[in-house]
């Protein structure tokens, strides 16, 4: 995460990762606006972009060929990026709710922008449980690899449905039929396309209409005209008429989408079908600080279909006018064209064009024609087209910060954030050894221990009449994504971890944060947000949030410091690991490299998305498997990374391990980070500690070899197990939604020298 340029006074939030809303981030990156933070709201991390769909069903495109990663573009622009899908407005509060997340408050906006697409009509019966619908895009590409696959793993007879004879159902039906002569699939399989006018096209010329009607016959593909559709079964579509049912095993609906229901309800002005009514500024008739592009909305002066190219147009216009907005400056007003080009693609690497006016035009190059639109739109987002943005000083106009006066603060060298701003164990190490802290007869595990938490004797007692330790913990770390209600979950996991991996019942919490300097609305918004993800979580572990200290600083941060009861004989510590025990990793590794990754704009949205998921992880359930199994010694892999902490238990014991490389699990992309140069910095600090391995300089060009050193945030546990306990606790892991744990390797007695460490594939 990049410390931001300027102190933030005003919020801009974009509701979807549509065409016009890609463009306008792109744009921001590349020109922003000094004082206003910029937000993307996506259920996507990667979007599709509607004109190369053809050509990813038929095989022609990769998948990541026709998607832009709105989380790498994000990061371009310094904005930030919230996963999620919005559920309501409140307009006069002007805040937003997101869907599925009952326990995140509200998040507040001055300026929206909304190019969330239409959505499935799932109005007739059946639809929903037995059709693909084609919007949203993002669902359909996976569902038809599942097609596919089914296809080819079946010798049966085999039905295809398009429903919807306009221009999308054409191209999608003729891509899936090139899809399945190129798989050289040998089950036989009948394409259908049903529609309810006389004709396919209906928009569209004779002149475009009937090449492609000789084309779908050309392919065997049959046509059903006049046909409306009443409802879906398992297995069949059904009529309006006396037409008998058709059998169809996979169908895709294609019909008119419909307006999500959200904006109307929050009060927007809306047409009769809820499509957003905009003046040609795109601004919302009702509402003049909403904009809105793309299918979603109408421009009531000049409506048009909906078509990607429409909002490809808007792009550049909704970007001048929301910044022209926060300035107070008249906006500019957007004529969307009468007439445009249409390229049809006909499956096989041939299209047909169409515009009013223009001979029909059609073959081989008027694909490669298309190809090379649509490649230019796409070459805006790729990662060659971006580099990493750089703190610059600007000067934030008197009207987006008010009466408020900026806060100066220093520019920062770009460092990973996480656990991999730590400071390296060496350094901390030399430090704690020149400490001399009182001594006291009830800190049973203080300073001079490594183990996750330190310990006190108390005068309690558990249910069992049992003495019980207080066990405390605490971590900080400056943030390493800009979504302050993600970072706030994954703070309170990560210092959880700590705990959980002693065995201990979480307790109570105090918090410390650190927020960057904005003007008081922001950083109202931004400390709400962050402060009710970690309670999700702390309440979620029964863990009480009992006070902390905020303060402001030139980066956002945040910590926690735990505490947690545990019987003093159920304890788990990091020192008595035993010869001959099997060492268990529950969660893959590589957070620090994505990170850092995230930062030079080289890491995919796609690992990031995965990434997340894991350090959102809990391991409480970890560490109850493991004490369950006979664990003797457990800690939890954060900043120190593998070989740090695994030294850590090896220490103690005077014990040395065996470690097979390719039994670590790694995160997706991780590897690939690395092996192109990418580390975190903490990654050399750490590298220091490979003065443990035997024999490491054969090991360095192993692709896991660097992942051994890689500094996590909120990462899983390592544990020892007796071997003969080792497969059940695996499985009981697995089972647990832990589906990356893995036998790495052993503990044994080294009488020679002890705390190695041996490598082996």
């Amino acid at each position: 995460m990049t410390p931001p340029a300027t102190t933030y006074y005003q919020d801009l939030i974009l509701v979807g990762g549509g065409h016009a809303h890609a463009q306008v981030i792109k744009m921001w990156g590349m020109r922003p606006l000094p004082g206003v933070r910029l937000t993307l709201i996506s259920p996507q991390v990667q979007t599709p972009y509607s004109g190369m769909l053809p050509g990813l069903v038929a095989g022609h495109y990769r998948f990541d060929d026709a998607h832009i990663d709105l989380m790498r573009l994000c990061q371009f622009a310094g904005a930030r990026f919230i996963q999620a899908s919005v559920e309501r407005l409140d307009l006069n509060k002007r805040e937003l709710w997101l869907a599925n997340a009952p326990s995140r408050p509200a998040i507040g906006f001055d300026l929206l922008s909304i190019n969330s697409g239409i959505t499935p009509d799932l109005s007739l019966p059946g639809i929903a449980e037995f059709a693909t619908p084609v919007k949203p895009i993002s669902a359909l590409y996976p569902r038809w690899q599942q097609c596919l696959k089914q296809l080819h793993d079946s010798s049966e007879s085999a039905a295809i449905t398009v429903v919807g004879g306009g221009a999308a159902g054409v191209e999608l039906i003729l891509a899936m039929h090139h899809a399945i002569q190129q798989r050289n699939i040998r089950r036989p399989v009948t394409l259908h396309l049903v529609y309810r006018s006389s004709h396919i096209l209906s928009s569209y010329p004779e002149r475009v209409r009937k090449p492609i009607e000789v084309q779908l016959s050309n392919c065997g593909i049959q046509l059903h005209a006049n046909c409306e559709v009443t409802k879906l079964s398992a297995g069949s579509i059904h009529f309006n008429n006396s037409t008998a049912p058709l059998k169809s095993e996979h169908t895709f609906w294609c019909t008119q989408a419909s307006a999500a229901t959200w904006p109307q309800q929050s009060g927007l002005a809306t047409d009769s079908k809820g499509f957003i009514q905009l003046l040609d500024t795109l601004q919302s008739t009702s509402h003049d600080f909403v904009f809105a592009a793309g299918d979603i909305a109408q421009q009531t002066k000049h409506p048009r279909p909906a078509a990607g190219v429409f909002a490809v147009r808007q792009g550049p216009v909704l970007f001048e006018n929301l910044q022209r907005k926060f300035l107070a400056k008249p906006l500019k007003q957007h004529r969307p064209q009468q007439n445009f080009l249409s390229i049809l693609a006909l499956g096989d690497k041939q299209a047909i064009a169409h515009r009013p006016l223009w001979p029909t035009l059609r073959g081989d190059w008027v694909w490669r024609w298309k190809h090379r639109i649509d490649q230019r739109f796409m070459d805006m987002f790729s990662k060659q087209s971006m580099k990493p943005p750089s703190p610059t000083s600007a000067i934030v106009d008197p009207v987006i910060s008010g009466s408020e006066t900026p806060a100066p603060h220093a520019e920062l060298a770009m460092r990973c954030g996480g656990c991999g701003a730590k400071i390296g164990a060496s350094s901390l190490s030399k430090v704690i050894r020149q400490l001399q802290p009182v001594q006291r007869d009830d800190v049973v595990w203080g300073l001079d221990s490594a183990d996750d938490a330190a310990a006190i004797r108390i005068n309690n007692s558990n249910d069992d009449g049992q003495p019980q330790l207080l066990l405390q913990s605490i971590d900080h770390f400056r943030a390493f994504i800009d979504e302050p209600y993600l970072l706030g979950q994954i703070a309170a996991q990560h210092a959880l971890s700590d705990l959980f991996a002693m065995n201990a019942a979480p307790q109570s919490a105090l918090a410390l944060a650190s927020l960057p300097f904005g003007g008081d609305k922001i950083i109202e918004r931004d400390l709400l947000q962050l402060m009710s993800g970690a309670v999700k979580v702390l309440n979620d572990n029964n863990c009480s949030l009992t006070g902390g200290h905020s303060s402001e600083a030139s980066e956002l941060s945040i910590g926690f410091a735990v505490n947690g009861l545990a019987a003093d004989d159920a304890i788990l510590n990091k020192s008595t690991l035993h010869a001959g025990q099997v060492l268990i990793l529950t969660q893959a590794l590589g957070t620090g490299t994505l990170f850092a990754a995230h930062g030079q704009l080289q890491a995919e949205g796609k690992w990031l998305e995965t990434a997340i998921a894991a350090m959102l992880s809990s391991n409480r359930r970890a560490g109850e498997i493991f004490k369950a199994h006979a664990s003797t010694a457990c800690t939890d892999i954060t900043g120190f990374g593998l070989i740090g902490h695994l030294i850590e238990m090896l220490k103690p014991s005077g014990l040395s391990a065996r470690i097979k490389l390719n039994n670590i699990p790694a995160l997706d992309g991780a590897l690939c980070c690395l092996a192109n140069g990418i580390s975190s910095s903490l990654q050399a600090q750490n590298q220091r500690l490979s003065i443990a391995i035997k024999g490491a300089d054969s090991w360095i060009n192993h692709p896991c070899y660097p992942l051994l050193f890689d500094p996590q945030t909120s990462g899983g546990l390592l544990a020892s197990v007796p071997p003969n306990r080792a497969d059940a606790c695996l499985l009981a892991l697995h089972k647990a939604g832990y589906p990356s744990a893995s036998i790495i390797g052993g503990a044994y007695a080294n009488a020679d020298i002890a705390s190695t460490i041996e490598l082996s594939e």
